[in-house]
């Protein structure tokens, strides 16, 4: 990921927000298929938010212990 954009938005909540105008777009125009890819967006936002929120709780103990 471009490193400027990782100091004002994360990957997952990049996903999120383009998932956010999938979907209103989607209401707005009544397109089912457009609706079911924002919730797909969502989810996989929601998988990428976890990863990275486990990767740097893991990093975080691991310096935690090498400290010691």
């Amino acid at each position: 990921m471009n490193k400027k954009l990782g100091q004002v938005m994360t990957s997952s909540r990049m996903i999120s927000f383009i998932a956010f105008l999938a979907a209103t777009f989607a209401w707005v125009l009544d397109l089912k298929a457009l609706f079911t890819f924002s919730i797909i967006a969502f989810i996989a936002s929601a998988t990428l938010y976890w990863t990275e929120r486990y990767q740097s709780k893991r990093s975080e103990d691991q310096d935690e212990h090498s400290q010691l």
